[in-house]
């Protein structure tokens, strides 16, 4: 004997169930997964970026301050002793330098050698080597940089 449900369906097998999904489970499901992964991808990408360290902060503030030629935020990072050398010319004269090379994109530290610390400033339209040397307080003692490589 054969037992019809009513609109012609077959009951479960004994102790089972029949498990209706709402329409559109499955996108929401693929919706979830798509958010999870693009979640864990962002975690990732944060994780294993590049992290500005303090001696590249400073290095990125003063030739951003150099290029605005900013003499009193360039003065601010320099040791109480050779704050004397920190003249309107000498900062003049890098402004005009970094002033045509455009926006300071990134500053990126190269290798570092005791208190001595260099670094390659990314501009919009080049690229600048620079070396600073820092006290132990991270103030800086020395600063010179190399003629701009255009892109």
């Amino acid at each position: 004997m054969s037992t019809a449900l009513p609109g012609g369906g077959t009951p479960p097998g004994a102790g089972g169930f029949t498990v209706v999904k709402p329409p559109g489970a499955n996108r929401s499901r693929l919706l979830l997964i798509l958010v999870v992964a693009v979640i864990v991808v962002a975690l990732l990408r944060n994780v294993f970026a590049h992290h500005e360290t303090k001696y590249e902060t400073v290095a990125r503030e003063l030739t951003q301050s150099l290029q605005a030629n900013d003499i009193a935020t360039v003065d601010s990072f320099q040791n109480s002793e050779t704050r004397v050398h920190v003249t309107r010319a000498a900062v003049g004269h890098a402004a005009d330098v970094f002033g045509p090379l455009g926006k300071v994109d990134r500053v990126r530290e190269t290798s570092v050698d005791g208190e001595t610390h260099e670094f390659d400033a990314f501009f919009e339209k080049g690229t600048v080597h620079e070396t600073i040397q820092f006290d132990p307080d991270a103030k800086i003692v020395h600063f010179r940089f190399d003629p701009p490589t255009p892109k």
